[in-house]
Parts: structure tokens; C-alpha cells; sequence
């Protein structure tokens, strides 16, 4: 079914202003907002959910601001960079400790023309630090589709 929607839509480049509504699977696996518009080609992404791999917890809101390009010419898939934040709670056999840090999101999306779809693929680097004084560094992962309000 996705195949069939991926070959059956256009792709086209980022929305001027408006909302994004879906969820994400991976850290954290949740609900996934994007707010259009902030500036040319850029966008604020939230995600609010729990799991995690570099900050294992079990609530986490993360934050980015994200900028956009246009890959090719030819395939209009957008790549994106940026820079975010999380924070997140973790309950633990020792009591529960904070985490935070700070993410830097690289991904790829695909927005249809045919249905308001956001498809998105990314892999930020993320440095976290607890209140007991760990240090958690890796690639963290997400996948998710959200859709689009104008």
C-alpha cells in the first residue's frame, strides 16, 4: 500500500506555513508535530513520546529547528539539517533521574502532492547527560508520517 503511494503521488517542496500532525517510531516513539512557516525553507519539528536509545526514558520531548533543501532537480525529496534539544524522565530501580541534551536532526522527506503526507526518515547525532551524572552520546533514529493541515 505505501509502495503503491509513494509510485502515485507527486513530491513537492516544503509547505510555506501550516501544521504537521502524525507519529514517529524510534527515539522516541510517539506523536511527531511540525510547525511550517518559522522562515524560508525552515520548519520547528516537536516530538513527544518515550522510549529512547541515547536517553532511555520513559517521557521525552524533544525540539529542532530544522532547515530545508531541495536535493535534486530531477527527484524533489528534501534533505534537512538542524539543531534541537531534549529532555526526558527516566524511572529507574534507583529512582528516577532527568536526562537532557542537545540533538543535531539529519534527514530525508517526502511530501506528497496528491494526499497532505509528510514522510520522513532521520538520524540525529545526540549528546545527553543525566542528573547523576552520566555522559550518553550516539545516533539516535526516527521514522514517521504526519499529516498535513493547512
Amino acid at each position: 500500500m505505501l509502495s503503491l503511494l509513494l509510485a502515485s503521488s507527486a513530491l513537492t517542496t516544503t509547505p510555506s506555513s501550516g501544521i504537521s500532525i502524525g507519529i514517529v517510531i524510534g527515539d522516541p516513539t510517539g506523536l511527531s508535530l511540525k510547525f511550517w512557516g518559522i522562515g524560508q525553507n525552515s520548519a520547528l519539528q516537536v516530538h513527544i513520546g518515550g522510549g529512547g536509545f541515547v536517553g532511555p526514558a520513559d517521557l521525552s520531548v524533544s525540539g529542532s529547528l530544522l532547515f530545508h533543501a531541495l536535493l535534486t532537480r530531477e527527484t524533489p525529496i528534501n534533505g534537512y539539517l538542524g539543531v534541537g534539544a531534549f529532555a526526558g524522565i527516566e524511572q529507574g530501580r534507583f529512582g528516577d533521574k532527568a536526562i537532557f541534551g542537545i540533538l543535531v536532526p539529519l534527514g530525508l522527506e517526502f511530501i506528497f502532492t496528491e494526499v497532505p503526507l509528510d514522510l520522513f526518515i532521520e538520524i540525529p547525532p545526540a549528546v545527553g547527560f543525566t542528573t547523576d551524572g552520566d555522559v550518553r552520546a550516539g545516533l539516535t533514529f526516527g521514522i514517521g508520517l504526519r499529516f498535513i493541515l493547512k
